[in-house]
This record gives C-alpha cells, structure tokens and sequence, in this order.
C-alpha cells in the first residue's frame, strides 16, 4: 500500500532530461525523410554529431571504389543522367560486417537512389573489428565525375514520454508516515541522478542510483517508479537504438 501511495503522489522534475532546442546546421535538410513523428526533432529530440569513430574511414574502406564507381556510372547513364546526390547511413557491426544501410537523404529519383544503395551493399567491405557498433555516412554526388564522401551520423538522445507533464509538478517520493523525503532532511530536497538504460523500443531495461539517495528502501522505491516510466528511444540516422541516459531528479518533501 506504501508503494501504491508512493506511485499515486509521485511527479517529476526532469531537469537535465529536458532536451534542448536543436541546431537546424546539424539535423537533417528538408524534406529529407529523416525523423519519423516520434523521433528526432519532430519531438524536440537532443541531437549532436556522433564521435564515434573518432577518425573517419575513406571511402574506399567501406565499399570497393572502383567496382563501386564504375557501376554507379551505368546506372546514371541508364537513367539519364539526373544531377544530384544520395546520402546513405551505413552501420557496422564490432566484427566488420555492414549491417545496415539506408537512404536519408536523396535529391535524385528514388529508383536510382534504391538501386545506389544495393550497390553500396554489392560492393561492401568488412572492417578492422571494433569494440562496439559504429556507423558513418556516404555521400555519392552523381555525375562525369563520381564523387564519393565520408559524413557522421546524428545521434539524439533518448527523454521521458511523460516529461512535459512531469516537469509542471514537484518530484515528491516522500511516504506518508515519514519526516523526509528520500532520507534526506525535509529542508534540503536535494538532486538524484538516475542513470537509466533502455531497448531500441524506449524500455528500461535497467535502472540505478548514481548520487543523491541513501541506499535502502527508498532506492527500491524510487528505482521501481523509475522503470515503469516510458521513453522516446535513442535515434541514431533515423533508427531507434538501445542506449543510456542519466535522469537528473529533485526531490521535495510534503509541507
């Protein structure tokens, strides 16, 4: 009953969570397709360039140039020779293999920018293994000239479905029959910083306190709301992804 009380009270201020604004120089061109309804900036989602990896492979590394480029070449000419270029996210597992390519962006037609990325996949390489996933960006500018680049993907960061309405209310985990909220002195509110990990699907998967709780009870507790929470998943290049993110609560006790 403790618990349900706890639930039935609790409401959050996510203030790190809060995401802001994003940079329009460093998300998707217009009318790319990028972001789904849920994801990205549609959703005022924190986006940043991805680090990872911290040097940029050339071209040639992800797909065999030459064969690349001499095919690329007869499916322009076969298509008349349209003007532009196709931008691909492109992802490697840790042993090298390509696991994933899309296109996100394209200003020539779609059939041609389809049949580009199956010779992206065609003339793929493996890579040197690596500690973890990674993924980069190709762009192709189609032309006498076919030119080939390396970009980095964008990344945003996964937030709480529910932080709109958390945000308007004090974050109160104090039980009924006690003198302070969290353990800590009903003066002195104070931060919990929740480090959280979630699926491809915005689930918590895990959930532990970093700082700002005493252990016991009350952690079990406030980790139990923690996990029932729902999240907009991480989006790396348009594609949900499992991540983690640290949640940044105040806690207040009842006056």
């Amino acid at each position: 009953m403790q618990h349900q009380r706890l639930l039935s009270t609790i409401s959050a201020a996510l203030l790190a969570a809060a995401c802001a604004p994003v940079d329009p120089s460093t998300g998707p061109s217009a009318g790319s397709g990028f972001f789904g309804a849920e994801d990205g900036p549609a959703r005022g989602g924190r986006c940043k360039v991805s680090l990872v990896p911290t040097t940029l492979p050339k071209p040639e590394a992800l797909v065999d140039a030459d064969a690349f480029r001499a095919a690329a070449a007869r499916l322009w000419v076969a298509a008349g020779r349209p003007a532009g270029h196709v931008l691909l996210s492109i992802r490697h597992s840790p042993d090298g293999v390509q696991v994933r390519r899309a296109v996100i962006e394209s200003t020539v037609p779609q059939a041609v920018a389809d049949s580009l990325q199956a010779l992206v996949f065609d003339y793929r390489r493996e890579t040197p293994r690596t500690a973890g996933e990674w993924g980069v960006r190709l762009r192709v500018e189609l032309g006498e000239a076919m030119e080939m680049s390396v970009e980095r993907r964008r990344e945003c960061a996964p937030r709480p479905r529910e932080e709109e309405r958390l945000a308007a209310n004090p974050f109160d985990v104090r039980d009924q029959g006690a003198g302070s909220a969290a353990g800590l002195p009903a003066t002195d509110p104070g931060l919990v910083w929740v480090r959280v990990h979630l699926d491809a699907a915005g689930r918590v998967t895990d959930a532990t306190v970093e700082r700002g709780v005493r252990r016991g009870v009350w952690e079990q507790r406030l980790l139990s709301y923690v996990r029932t929470m729902a999240f907009y998943p991480a989006v790396e290049d348009g594609y949900p992804v499992a991540s983690e993110t640290t949640l940044r609560l105040r806690l207040s006790s009842i006056l």
